[in-house]
């Protein structure tokens, strides 16, 4: 009976650890999902293994990534630690659940405004949840089979979430990507009420 005793003790003890843990361990496994992600569309792989623990703990679509015909690139932002598979639109909660989505749905990479849009997870360093290290000057990339491109941050903003003109397209204007996330969280009617716009603008290489 005694060895009953130390198990069930050994057992809330690992599930306290858990729990204490588990944005850390979540951000761990998000992180190995990414790379896994990120390696197979580099190497034009059309299935991604994630095993049913990651999956379970991320709460990745395992579906969603048995092929690259859903991704269109990556984006890495040093400076706040981010590297993250870009979905094509729309920005449906899958997309998003899985990692960064182009807003809307038949959105190409050649457009003057490439709008991206990544969800601030509560207490993990994933999607866009460490943008705000971000600050004008720093660098964005975005990268494609065959392409890298950089651009510097210009702009960091609060809109509202009516404010759809950051979409739009700007003839004439240089290239630019458009990150968009939620902010100002009002806990009494549980929704975000603005918006944060990063604006970056791709630097010409000579």
């Amino acid at each position: 009976m005694r060895w009953l005793f130390r198990l069930i003790g050994i057992l809330l003890i690992m599930t306290a650890i858990s729990i204490f843990f588990w944005n850390d361990i979540r951000t761990y496994f998000t992180e190995r999902v990414n790379d896994k992600v990120i390696e197979s569309y580099e190497n034009n792989n059309q299935r991604v293994k994630v095993n049913p623990i990651e999956s379970w703990i991320t709460k990745t679509d395992a579906n969603q990534l048995k092929s690259n015909d859903h991704m269109v690139g990556y984006l890495k932002v040093p400076s706040a630690d981010i590297s993250e598979p870009i979905f094509k639109g729309p920005a449906t909660e899958k997309n998003l659940r899985n990692g960064l989505s182009l807003v809307d749905k038949g959105e190409q990479l050649n457009e003057q405004n490439i709008a991206i849009a990544g969800h601030r997870v509560e207490g993990t360093g994933i999607r866009f949840n460490n943008l705000t290290r971000a600050k004008v000057g720093d660098k964005v990339e975005l990268i494609t089979f065959n392409k890298r491109k950089t651009y510097k941050i210009t702009e960091i903003k609060n809109v509202k979430p009516t404010q759809v003109d950051v979409l739009e397209e700007h003839k004439g204007k240089p290239n630019q990507l458009t990150l968009i996330t939620c902010d100002t969280y009002n806990p009494e009617t549980l929704l975000f009420e603005e918006r944060m716009i990063y604006t970056a603008v791709e630097e010409k290489t000579a």
